[in-house]
């Protein structure tokens, strides 16, 4: 702060010596103007009054003696420089000079301004004869009738005229100089009175930069000052809290970044692992926490996961790929390895997020699996509707028993297409929630007997004894056409897939809050390893069998749909050549859920 006082001091003093010389060059400078004006006015005042003497004129002024003579005693009298000069300009007297000597004097500005009107003419400049500054002042010489016949001219030197005392100025400068020691002193003082204040505004402004923020400044000097102090303190308490919202905002970042359903890892620049999510760990399997600090290198098993990090680093750009790892299992993983920059786009370190795209993969398979089996379904009937078309149109159709025998084909093979559209459609409108989402109560041996209704030719064709066990009318809140669908399914299939004379048996009854609705079977059965994969579309155990039976191949999979989105459950056993049991469990109470869903 030494450097500081040092400085004001000097500053101030070099703006009082400024002002100071400033002060004394106006102030003499308004004393010598008014002195010239003063002399101006003596000068102007004593040609007019040497004018005014002048008589006797003769009207020639070149042959007048008495006029000289009277200039020439004047010249005696006076300081000043009397100058006779004619009208053509023709100087006729001087006091000062030879008249011979003397230039034509009419384009004098002060003759001018007499030629011109005016009845003095004034002007001051170096003069050529005397090289003197003077100032000159000029008149007319009239007669007494009023005619002009020449110039009378007086001239004094410009520096005479300038009045100002030394003791004046002298008395001003010992005055100022006094002044100034005396300003001096005061501004000494008044720069320790302040600087001191600062000096403990910036030792506290310290060790608020070392995040100690318990520290206050306490007031005690000028008031401006102890509003920056009292500001310090204002921002010490605002660092306090920023500090303490900081770290509340890092805490939540934390805990963001452990709950992301993906795996986030930071790292360095030098390579070295700096932070690990828990999703991170688990998709890699290890603990890659007690690996932080340690290159990527040595913590990582995946070498396509440590070619994409090391790519990011030498590119400086975003890495996209997706990788298979087989630790601690096989998994398909989406991997981007970002570059975080600073504001001069140097890069700071590398985030990498590993997502598991497994399951994302492995439905995009069954989408196109899908395409493939509706496309492979599809072209079976169409093939038998248009191979059995053209043969009767190329001449069968004249052998009456032939063209009944492929009209009854191309009747199944279109009844059984309109189905398997029929069924796709519907499995599409569930998937898509474009499903009715009216519920009612209804009671469910209600829909059981309605449904053998509609299938009551199919089971009286195969010859089906179907058994209904049930003790009570269960009653149940659910879309009826979904109940009814549901129902409709398994019941065709346990008659489709049931040997003639075969038995199925419908058991409806409860289950806590549920309903328990079990159709059994004696038919064909199905295998052991075959019973988890019943419900995906188009499956068929036995795809021969299943394309004499009629089916589609999608009536199980919109069953599990309607089941699983009415909050309900499926499970299947059964016995090779021994039958098939489909229980179904649902909630007697529409779930909420489904409510939802459809009124979206």
């Amino acid at each position: 702060m030494k450097k500081i006082q040092t400085r004001m001091i000097l500053f101030f003093t070099l703006i009082l010596l400024t002002f100071s010389i400033i002060f004394i060059y106006m102030i003499s400078s308004v004393i010598e103007e008014q002195s010239i004006e003063q002399q101006e006015e003596a000068l102007i005042t004593q040609l007019l009054t040497l004018e005014s003497q002048l008589d006797n004129l003769d009207p020639s002024i070149e042959e007048s003696d008495t006029l000289i003579s009277q200039l020439a005693s004047a010249a005696q009298v006076i300081d000043e420089r009397i100058t006779l000069i004619d009208l053509t300009g023709e100087v006729l007297y001087d006091s000062h000079a030879q008249t011979e000597n003397l230039e034509n004097h009419l384009e004098r500005p002060e003759i001018e301004q007499i030629v011109g009107g005016a009845e003095v003419g004034t002007y001051h400049r170096r003069s050529v004869s005397t090289d003197e500054t003077l100032y000159y002042s000029a008149a007319p010489i009239e007669t007494a009738d009023e005619t002009v016949i020449g110039y009378i001219r007086l001239s004094r030197n410009a520096e005479e005229m300038v009045g100002v005392t030394d003791d004046l100025m002298t008395a001003l400068i010992f005055f100022l100089t006094l002044s100034i020691l005396i300003a001096v002193l005061f501004i000494r003082y008044w720069a320790r009175k302040i600087t001191q204040p600062i000096e403990n505004i910036k030792n506290i402004a310290n060790i608020l930069s070392f995040q100690d923020y318990s520290v206050r400044y306490h007031p005690g000097s000028y008031k401006e000052i102890d509003e920056l102090g009292s500001s310090i303190n204002d921002l010490a308490v605002n660092l306090n809290g920023q500090m303490s919202e900081i770290q509340e905002k890092e805490h939540k970042l934390i805990e963001l970044v452990n709950h992301l359903v993906i795996g986030v890892m930071l790292v360095e620049k030098d390579k070295s692992i700096n932070m690990v999510n828990p999703v991170m760990n688990e998709l890699l399997g290890e603990d890659l926490n007690s690996k932080r600090g340690k290159s990527f290198y040595e913590s990582l098993h995946s070498s396509e996961l440590i070619a994409i990090i090391e790519k990011a680093y030498s590119t400086q750009r975003v890495q996209n790929k997706e990788i298979q790892i087989y630790y601690p299992e096989e998994k398909i993983m989406d991997v981007h390895v970002v570059p975080i920059l600073n504001t001069s786009l140097e890069t700071l370190n590398f985030i990498v997020l590993l997502y598991d795209i497994t399951e994302i993969r492995r439905l995009e398979k069954v989408r196109t699996d899908f395409v493939a089996n509706v496309s492979h379904e599809l072209r079976t009937p169409i093939t038998a509707l248009k191979g059995f078309s053209e043969t009767l149109l190329d001449g069968a159709m004249h052998d009456e028993e032939v063209l009944v025998e492929f009209l009854e084909i191309i009747n199944n093979e279109a009844g059984r297409l309109d189905a398997m559209v029929n069924d796709i459609l519907q499995l599409s409108k569930l998937e898509q929630r474009q499903v009715s989402g009216v519920k009612d109560k209804i009671i469910v041996n209600d829909t059981v007997h309605d449904v053998l209704r509609i299938l009551s030719q199919k089971i009286s064709l195969k010859d089906i004894h179907v058994t209904i066990k049930s003790k009570k009318d269960v009653e149940i809140e659910i879309n009826p056409d979904h109940l009814k669908q549901i129902i409709i399914n398994l019941v065709s299939n346990a008659v489709a897939y049931t040997p003639e004379k075969g038995k199925v048996t419908i058991e409806v009854g409860t289950s806590g809050n549920e309903l328990k609705l079990t159709i059994s079977d004696t038919g064909i059965g199905i295998p052991d390893d075959q019973l988890n994969r019943i419900f995906e579309r188009f499956y068929r155990v036995d795809k021969g069998r299943s394309r004499n039976v009629g089916g589609t191949g999608l009536g199980l999979s919109i069953v599990k749909w309607l089941v699983e989105n009415n909050e309900g459950r499926i499970e299947v056993e059964s016995e090779i050549d021994q039958g098939t049991s489909f229980t179904v469990w649902l909630p007697l109470s529409a779930p909420d859920k489904i409510v939802n869903e459809n009124n979206t």
